[in-house]
């Protein structure tokens, strides 16, 4: 490359370069480091560049040019550079030496904004396992004062049903009814913060094999619906078989609830989609409107009132995490009063 096109590259880089000797001054400097922290190159060379280089990071910086004055590889390294207004951004360098010079030639990539997403998703997760601690001591210490509750309000009816009044009676049915929900509620919310917490294992799983005990252990609510389930060939899978249970169990007792009064009609079935397997779960139930396919697996999220069917709204969430935690996802098509197909995917 002639010198001209060399030129030309180093003033139209959107990638701040920099040529720098090992005496520890700047010798030349891009005009994207103007752009970039507000330093002109005639500032940037006015001092040691170890003036700008943040004073955690000076003792690396010095260790790493010092390699590179040795005669080592290129080399990559970050630092956190101060801009004109005081602030630090973070910049990935890539560096190559030339003792025989005595330079060394850099190109830095502003990764700033990178570092605070790296940053914000750590807090997030930290966030996550916080909850799911919460949510799993909070629910674990709820359950015993309402098994007591429970308890005291069976004796209650047992032992004076016949001096309560209707009205009193009544009122004991609504403890009896909310104390079941609360419960219900518990145990799911247990379950869901179980499936962040527990450890996966990966290990093949034949699906045909475990939708069928999946079926077997709902055989009475298949048989007080009078539902029909199809399973098609089913492949082999590497995951969690006691997740994928709960994740297969959850949308058929869905299928089974979500029906319009028919008896359920629900298949099962897979396909090879490039590097994952699709599994479908298909009924003919009531369906759901487009606007609410996302919702429906955010935690506590129902469309129905308990007494249009009954739930906590946390099983579809319970899914979306157990997919999500064997690398696939989970998603819904449907057509209100045609039925709904429930898909989600897994590695091959």
């Amino acid at each position: 490359m002639g010198e001209p096109h060399y030129e030309e590259f180093f003033d139209l880089s959107l990638d701040p370069l920099v040529t720098a000797g090992f005496d520890g001054y700047i010798k030349r400097a891009s005009p994207a480091w103007e752009r970039t922290l507000g330093w002109s190159e005639d500032e940037l060379r006015a001092v040691p560049y170890t003036e700008f280089i943040h004073p955690d990071d000076r003792e690396r910086a010095v260790a790493e040019v010092t390699a590179l004055a040795g005669g080592a590889e290129s080399q990559d390294f970050e630092l956190r550079i101060r801009g004109r207004d005081g602030s630090y951004g973070v910049f990935l360098f890539n560096a190559i030496g030339v003792p025989d010079q005595g330079l060394l030639y850099a190109v830095a990539k502003d990764i700033t904004h990178r570092g605070e997403l790296e940053r914000r998703a750590a807090d997030l997760e930290r966030s996550n396992e916080e909850l799911e601690r919460f949510a799993y001591v909070a629910s674990h210490d709820l359950s015993e004062p309402l098994r007591m509750v429970s308890g005291f309000v069976s004796l209650l009816q047992s032992r004076y049903a016949d001096r309560l009044d209707d009205d009193a009676g009544e009122f004991m049915r609504y403890i009896v009814d909310g104390v079941e929900r609360m419960q219900a509620l518990i145990r799911d919310l247990l379950s869901y913060s179980r499936v962040g917490r527990a450890e996966l294992e990966h290990e093949p799983v034949a699906m045909g094999p475990l939708v069928q005990r999946v079926l077997e252990g709902m055989q009475t609510s298949i048989d007080e619906t009078d539902a029909t389930i199809e399973v098609g060939d089913l492949p082999t899978v590497r995951g969690d078989a006691s997740q994928l249970v709960q994740l297969v169990q959850n949308l058929v007792v869905n299928a089974l609830k979500f029906t319009g009064g028919e008896p359920p009609v629900v298949r099962i079935t897979a396909a090879r989609d490039g590097d994952e397997w699709a599994f479908a779960v298909a009924d003919e139930g009531i369906g759901i409107d487009p606007e609410f396919d996302e919702r429906i697996f955010q935690v506590f999220q129902r469309l129905h009132g308990p007494n249009e069917y009954p739930g906590t709204g946390v099983g579809l969430a319970i899914c979306r995490a157990i997919a999500e935690r064997h690398g696939g996802r989970i998603w819904v098509e449907s057509t209100p009063g045609e039925g709904s197909v429930f898909r989600f995917t897994l590695p091959a």
